[in-house]
């Protein structure tokens, strides 16, 4: 594990974070800003690029009159967050980056069918999203307007990102997200299976599949997020992914 290796994830998440936006830089500061959706927090955020102190985050902030939202990563300095943390912010969730080089499922996966979405499956995919979302372990609570800024955030993604349907048997089971970042490495994102079909290793079956096609598509290294107090952090880890950084969303509700 290296700071290379961390520096490197952290550019490629901000790579992804900003497609189907159109960021705005200010002192060094990248605005992502979306009026359509105020309350989607991955459509109303900034982050600071390297060298950047907080008085230019916090200034940034000051255009937006409801949620203030930083993420934070390895690029990010150390005192920006401790001024926010001093500012009244809550780090609202925090998020291993876990790469590999090689991912191998420890056990023989089940064989699962992928199908990319387009605009013929987009309808299915929402399905998909909205059980997420109403399960609330990776989008908190529901909320009609947050989950409607979700899937428009998704549908703006299609191209530089591919979503894929997990099906069996003509049956949707879940979802999931791979794009190729400029950086060379893949990135892996958006993972839910339905609660009926858990604990058959569909996940790890997508992962490892996913990884594959990535490595194919030229990618040297794969990467994904695992929520800190969640397990799947442990099957990434088993699937040959090691932690590299951690990742901080700082929060504060000002409207």
């Amino acid at each position: 594990m290296t700071g290379a290796d961390a520096r490197r994830v952290a550019a490629a998440r901000r790579w992804f974070r900003v497609q189907g936006h159109v960021p705005v830089e200010r002192d060094g500061v990248t605005i992502v800003a979306t009026p359509a959706h105020p309350n989607t927090w991955d459509a109303n955020f900034v982050m600071a690029g390297p060298g950047v102190g907080a008085a230019a985050v916090l200034a940034a902030l000051e255009r937006f009159d409801r949620w203030r939202v930083v993420q934070a990563d390895a690029l990010t300095e150390p005192g920006v967050e401790a001024a926010l943390a001093l500012a009244g912010f809550r780090a609202e969730t925090l998020l291993i980056e876990m790469l590999a080089e090689q991912v191998a499922a420890p056990l023989p996966a089940p064989a699962i069918e992928l199908e990319r979405v387009g605009d013929a499956a987009w309808a299915r995919l929402a399905a998909l999203v909205e059980a997420d979302h109403r399960e609330g372990k990776r989008t908190g609570d529901y909320d009609a307007a947050v989950a409607a800024g979700l899937l428009a955030g998704m549908r703006r993604r299609l191209g530089p990102c591919d979503y894929w349907l997990l099906t069996e048997g003509g049956v949707d089971l879940g979802y999931g997200m791979t794009a190729v970042c400029p950086n060379g490495l893949g990135l892996i994102e958006n993972l839910f299976t339905l609660p009926e079909h858990r604990g058959r290793g569909l996940m790890s079956a997508f992962i490892v599949e996913a990884a594959r096609r990535l490595r194919v598509a030229g990618c040297d290294g794969v990467f994904l997020d695992a929520h800190a107090d969640d397990t799947p952090k442990l099957l990434y880890a088993r699937l040959g992914f090691r932690p590299v950084a951690v990742a901080r969303t700082w929060v504060k509700r000002v409207g």
